[in-house]
């Protein structure tokens, strides 16, 4: 569950950090995506649903 967390920060970062260096709609579309899954990975941190 920590590995996921970890990918999850790394990906937030990069979804930051292409937001401020690039400057293109289809970018800020991008690292929006990147961001948003970040986040949803930090919070979460597990990647699948859970099984009942």
């Amino acid at each position: 569950m920590i590995k996921i967390r970890i990918i999850g920060l790394v990906i937030l970062i990069i979804g930051i950090t292409i937001q401020f260096v690039l400057q293109n709609d289809v970018i800020d579309f991008i690292s929006g995506i990147f961001t948003g899954g970040g986040i949803v990975l930090l919070i979460t941190g597990r990647i699948s649903k859970s099984q009942n």
